[in-house]
C-alpha cells in the first residue's frame, strides 16, 4: 500500500486538513516515525500544510541524548523543523514506566500542538502495532472497546497509517533512497527490546509465533480491532439515547436511575463511554466500576457515593445525578491555628505566611465600600483586650452583612465561589467565639458601622 497516497487519503477523508492548518509528528527517529514524517514531508507542500516533528527525551537510557541529537538531524534532512524537550524518568509509578512514559509523551505533544496551533498530532502506529494492541488486552481481559485497538482518530490524535503493515513501511524507507535521501540512518530505540514490558513480550515472541502457522495473522487481528471499532459506535449511539448527558461544572452529569437501569454486560461499556465523552484518556477499570456499583447498590438514591477511578479522575452520586468530574488533587491538611492577641497590634501567623494588625481610627468612606484586605468594625472592645485569630472550624457561623440572619460559613463561602484551598486558609477575627470578619467574604452584621465616629481597622497583609 503506497505511503503517500495512504496520507493524502487519510488527511482528506478521516481528518481533513485544510490549506494553512498545521500537524505535528511525533517523532522517535525510528523508522516507523520517519516513514510518517518522510510521508507528511511530501505531502505538505502541495496542501499548504504546516508541520513540525515532535520528539520527547525521556532520559531512560544512556543512549537516549544520542538518539535526541539523531531525531534532530533527520528531521533536519527532511527539511522539518523538530521541537525537543528533555523530560528525565521520575520516581516508577504506580502503572509502571511505560505507562507513565506514554502520559508524559502525550501530554507533550498536546502542548506543543497547542503552542504552534496545529490541527492534528500524527503518530506512526500500523497494521502491526493495531495488531499487537488487541493482543495484549485479550491478554489482560478487555472486552469491546479494549477489543476496538487503538482509534485512527481520537481527539486531536489522528494514526493516519493503521492499514499499512511493518513491512510497507520499510519498504517507504527503502524509497527514500531513490528520493535522493539516501545514507539516512534511522534509529533504534532499545527499550523496544525490553522483554519485561508486556508489549515488548507480544511483538517479539507471541505475535511472530502465531505468525509462523498463520502469516496472515495481524492483518486478520486488524480486522477484528475494525468490527469491534464499528460495534463499539453503535453501541455508542444507543448510549447516547439512553443515557443523556447534562454537562456540569468541571465535568458532566447522568441521571443515576438511568445508570443502574442498563443491564449489567453493557455497564462497562457505558462507563468507558461516559469517560471518552469527557476527554479521560482511559476508562475507569473493573475495580473502579465494581466499588461504584457497590456503594450505589447499598445507598438510597438520596444518599452520596463517591469513587475515584484512576487518570485524575472521579465519580460522585448525590441525590438523582452521578457526576464525572476531575478529582481534586490531594493536599496536605492545613493544622488548625488559633492566635490570640492585644489590641491595637499585629500578629504573625506563620502556617498562612500573613500579617494580622487591628488599629483604632477614624471612620473613613472605604470602610462601608467593603475591602478584600481590611475592614473597618464596631467592635465592643477597649484598648487592651484581646481578639482572636483562627481558620474555619466545623459548624462555624456567621450573619453576612446585609443578610436576614446567621448561616453556616461553609455555604457562605462557597456562595462566594471561594476555592476549597482558600477557604482552609482564611484567616478569621474573632471577638469571644464569634466570628467578627472573614476577610474578603464579609463582616458579622453584629460588627458593621453604625453612626459611629471611630472604628476597629482590621488588616490582612502578606509576609
Amino acid at each position: 500500500m503506497d505511503l503517500f497516497h495512504t496520507l493524502d487519503a487519510f488527511f482528506r477523508d478521516a481528518a481533513p486538513l485544510a490549506a494553512g492548518d498545521g500537524v505535528v509528528a511525533a517523532f522517535s527517529g525510528g523508522p516507523d516515525s520517519t516513514a510518517l514524517l518522510w510521508g507528511l514531508s511530501r505531502l505538505a507542500p502541495g496542501r499548504g500544510i504546516r508541520l513540525w516533528a515532535a520528539h520527547l527525551d525521556h532520559g531512560l537510557d544512556p543512549g537516549s541524548a544520542e538518539r535526541a541529537a539523531g531525531a534532530a538531524r533527520i528531521a533536519a534532512r527532511l527539511g522539518v523543523p523538530l521541537i525537543l524537550e528533555r523530560r528525565p524518568a521520575a520516581a516508577p509509578a504506580p502503572d509502571g514506566v511505560e505507562a507513565a512514559g506514554r502520559r508524559a509523551r502525550y501530554d507533550f505533544l498536546e502542548r506543543t500542538r497547542r503552542d504552534v496551533g496545529a490541527r492534528w498530532i500524527a503518530t506512526g502506529h500500523h497494521l502491526d502495532d493495531q495488531a499487537e494492541t488487541v493482543l495484549v488486552r485479550l491478554l489482560f481481559g478487555s472486552g469491546l472497546e479494549g477489543l476496538a485497538g487503538v482509534r485512527p482518530v481520537h481527539g486531536a490524535v489522528v494514526r493516519p497509517l493503521l492499514q499499512i503493515p511493518r513491512e510497507g513501511l520499510r519498504a517507504a524507507l527503502g524509497a527514500m533512497a531513490t528520493a535522493g535521501l539516501d545514507g539516512l540512518a534511522v534509529l533504534d530505540d532499545p527499550t523496544n527490546r525490553d522483554l519485561s514490558v508486556p508489549r515488548n513480550r507480544v511483538r517479539h515472541r507471541l505475535l511472530p509465533a502465531l505468525a509462523e502457522d498463520d502469516p496472515g495473522i495481524a492483518a486478520r487481528l486488524a480486522r477484528l480491532a475494525a468490527s469491534a471499532s464499528a460495534a463499539a459506535a453503535r453501541l455508542d449511539r444507543r448510549l447516547s439515547d439512553l443515557l443523556p448527558v447534562l454537562p456540569v461544572e468541571g465535568g458532566l452529569a447522568v441521571e443515576r436511575a438511568a445508570v443502574e437501569g442498563l443491564p449489567e454486560a453493557l455497564r462497562p461499556h457505558a462507563f468507558a463511554w461516559l469517560h471518552r465523552r469527557i476527554g479521560a484518556p482511559y476508562p475507569a477499570g473493573a475495580a473502579a466500576r465494581g466499588e461504584l456499583l457497590r456503594q450505589l447498590a447499598s445507598r438510597p438514591r438520596t444518599g452520596r457515593a463517591g469513587c475515584d477511578c484512576g487518570g485524575g479522575w472521579r465519580w460522585e452520586a448525590d441525590g438523582e445525578r452521578l457526576v464525572l468530574r476531575r478529582a481534586e488533587p490531594r493536599r496536605e491538611q492545613l493544622p488548625d491555628f488559633t492566635y490570640t492577641f492585644e489590641i491595637p497590634g499585629e500578629l504573625e501567623v506563620p502556617e498562612i505566611a500573613v500579617r494580622v494588625c487591628v488599629s483604632h481610627r477614624a471612620v473613613e468612606p472605604w470602610m462601608f465600600a467593603g475591602s478584600p484586605r481590611r475592614a473597618g468594625l464596631a467592635l465592643p472592645l477597649a484598648a487592651g483586650d484581646r481578639v482572636t485569630i483562627r481558620n474555619r472550624r466545623p459548624g462555624d457561623r456567621i450573619h453576612p452583612l446585609g443578610a436576614r440572619g446567621s448561616r453556616r460559613l461553609k455555604e457562605v463561602l462557597i456562595d462566594r465561589r471561594m476555592p476549597r484551598e482558600a477557604r482552609e486558609r482564611l484567616p478569621l477575627l474573632c471577638v469571644g467565639e464569634r466570628i467578627a470578619w472573614a476577610p474578603g467574604v464579609t463582616i458579622d452584621q453584629s460588627f458593621r458601622l453604625e453612626g459611629h465616629t471611630t472604628a476597629w481597622v482590621a488588616e490582612v497583609a502578606t509576609r
